[in-house]
């Protein structure tokens, strides 16, 4: 298995802490729900990825168990409390999370309404960069010892449509977990913290004045991505 280094110590040079965003508020993080299966083999995975794009907790139960079980649904539930739900596309993780949620007999939550996908991910960092890069070519236009904006990677347009045109680019290898739906949120969080790197070279370009001036200061993660985060963290989502 292949995976990318990510640098906890970036955020500090930003001047930046993991679990404030840049209105004030608290965000801890995101949970990867994953069921996936058949048989004895259908399973219920978690996984915890913090804000830095870091795994920090993983839980696999056997569906049987989670489903059957009220103790284990609310456990489970429990796992979720505070987090935004991050997937490529939220359906089945909101599916699992409503199933538990009868099991334990808790209130139905509305867990898609602070979900985060990595395709609108990346075309909010996508569109920053852009914004970036004119207003760059303006400041160039008057001061032509202006460099141009060189991202480690770049992000293609159009941006990737499936995960696994995003691992192609990605270059990460082959991915085999114990269960079905361990492997499949192991997926979601690897490519979950290549994403946060991408966010994190965007926003050490704010270290130009001009575009400090412009766009405000760095943050933790894109604007869009850190209320989503928040509004988790607020609501106990």
């Amino acid at each position: 298995m292949t995976t990318e280094p990510l640098e906890r110590s970036s955020l500090g040079s930003l001047g930046l802490l993991p679990t404030r965003t840049g209105d004030g508020r608290t965000m801890v993080g995101h949970v990867i729900v994953c069921r996936a299966g058949s048989g004895e083999d259908d399973t219920i995975a978690l996984w915890h990825l913090d804000t830095e794009g870091l795994r920090t907790g993983a839980w696999v139960k056997p569906a049987a168990v989670a489903l059957a079980d009220a103790g284990t649904a609310r456990s489970l539930l429990g796992l979720c409390e505070r987090k935004a739900l991050l997937a490529w596309g939220p359906t089945g993780a909101v599916t699992a999370l409503r199933a538990l949620e009868e099991v334990a007999g808790v209130a139905h939550t509305d867990r898609g309404a602070c979900a985060v996908t990595i395709p609108e991910l990346l075309a909010e960092i996508a569109g920053i960069r852009a914004a970036f890069a004119k207003r760059v070519a303006e400041e160039k236009a008057v001061k032509k010892s202006i460099v141009e904006l060189e991202w480690a990677i770049d992000l293609p347009d159009p941006l990737p449509a499936t995960v696994e045109q995003l691992e192609r680019l990605t270059g990460f290898g082959e991915l085999v977990a114990p269960t079905e739906a361990a492997t499949e949120a192991l997926r979601i969080s690897r490519l979950g913290g290549w994403v946060v790197q991408r966010w994190r070279e965007t926003a050490v370009a704010l270290g130009r004045a001009y575009l400090r001036a412009t766009f405000g200061q760095p943050t933790v993660l894109a604007p869009r991505w850190e209320s989503r985060l928040a509004d988790a963290y607020a609501g106990r989502r």
